[in-house]
Protein backbone atom coordinates (compact mmCIF):
# COMPACT_ATOMS: atom_id res chain seq x y z
CA UNK A 1 0.00 0.00 0.00
CA UNK A 2 1.28 3.44 -0.87
CA UNK A 3 -1.56 5.94 -0.54
CA UNK A 4 -2.13 7.32 2.96
CA UNK A 5 -3.48 10.35 4.74
CA UNK A 6 -1.52 11.25 7.85
CA UNK A 7 -2.63 13.75 10.47
CA UNK A 8 -0.96 14.52 13.78
CA UNK A 9 -2.30 17.16 16.14
CA UNK A 10 -0.61 18.10 19.40
CA UNK A 11 -0.88 20.95 21.88
CA UNK A 12 2.02 21.74 24.16
CA UNK A 13 1.00 22.62 27.73
CA UNK A 14 -2.77 23.10 27.22
CA UNK A 15 -4.63 24.94 30.00
CA UNK A 16 -1.20 25.92 31.40
CA UNK A 17 -0.45 22.36 32.56
CA UNK A 18 3.35 22.49 32.62
CA UNK A 19 5.41 19.76 30.92
CA UNK A 20 2.29 18.07 29.51
CA UNK A 21 1.61 17.50 25.80
CA UNK A 22 -1.45 15.60 24.52
CA UNK A 23 -1.48 14.45 20.90
CA UNK A 24 -3.51 12.37 18.48
CA UNK A 25 -2.28 10.66 15.31
CA UNK A 26 -4.49 9.35 12.50
CA UNK A 27 -3.14 7.25 9.61
CA UNK A 28 -5.72 6.41 6.92
CA UNK A 29 -5.12 3.97 4.06
CA UNK A 30 -6.92 5.56 1.11
CA UNK A 31 -7.08 2.36 -0.96
CA UNK A 32 -8.78 0.01 1.50
CA UNK A 33 -10.32 2.57 3.96
CA UNK A 34 -8.60 1.09 7.03
CA UNK A 35 -7.00 3.32 9.64
CA UNK A 36 -5.05 3.63 12.86
CA UNK A 37 -5.99 6.19 15.52
CA UNK A 38 -3.54 6.84 18.37
CA UNK A 39 -4.10 9.31 21.21
CA UNK A 40 -1.16 9.90 23.53
CA UNK A 41 -0.12 11.83 26.62
CA UNK A 42 3.47 12.98 27.15
CA UNK A 43 4.91 14.29 30.41
CA UNK A 44 8.42 15.76 30.67
CA UNK A 45 8.34 17.32 34.15
CA UNK A 46 11.11 15.12 35.59
CA UNK A 47 14.68 16.01 34.65
CA UNK A 48 16.07 13.77 31.89
CA UNK A 49 12.92 11.61 31.84
CA UNK A 50 10.02 11.44 29.39
CA UNK A 51 6.82 9.52 30.21
CA UNK A 52 4.58 8.64 27.27
CA UNK A 53 1.21 6.88 27.50
CA UNK A 54 -0.16 5.86 24.11
CA UNK A 55 -3.21 3.91 23.00
CA UNK A 56 -3.85 2.63 19.46
CA UNK A 57 -7.12 1.71 17.80
CA UNK A 58 -6.74 -0.23 14.54
CA UNK A 59 -9.78 -0.61 12.30
CA UNK A 60 -10.44 -2.11 8.88
CA UNK A 61 -12.09 -4.89 6.91
CA UNK A 62 -10.64 -8.39 7.23
CA UNK A 63 -8.69 -8.13 3.93
CA UNK A 64 -7.39 -4.58 4.54
CA UNK A 65 -3.93 -3.52 5.72
CA UNK A 66 -4.95 -2.58 9.27
CA UNK A 67 -7.72 -5.18 9.41
CA UNK A 68 -5.11 -7.94 9.06
CA UNK A 69 -3.20 -6.84 12.16
CA UNK A 70 -3.23 -9.29 15.06
CA UNK A 71 -4.75 -6.82 17.52
CA UNK A 72 -7.53 -4.23 17.29
CA UNK A 73 -6.21 -2.03 20.07
CA UNK A 74 -3.26 -1.71 22.39
CA UNK A 75 -1.89 0.52 25.12
CA UNK A 76 1.73 1.21 25.90
CA UNK A 77 3.69 3.15 28.49
CA UNK A 78 7.19 4.30 27.58
CA UNK A 79 9.81 5.68 29.89
CA UNK A 80 12.76 7.38 28.20
CA UNK A 81 15.77 8.42 30.26
CA UNK A 82 18.32 10.84 28.81
CA UNK A 83 21.94 10.64 29.95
Amino acid sequence: MRDYLYLRVSQKEPFNILYFTPAITWIFNINDKSFSLSPELIYTGITNLELRLKASLITGQRDSEYGEKQNNYRAELRLRYYF
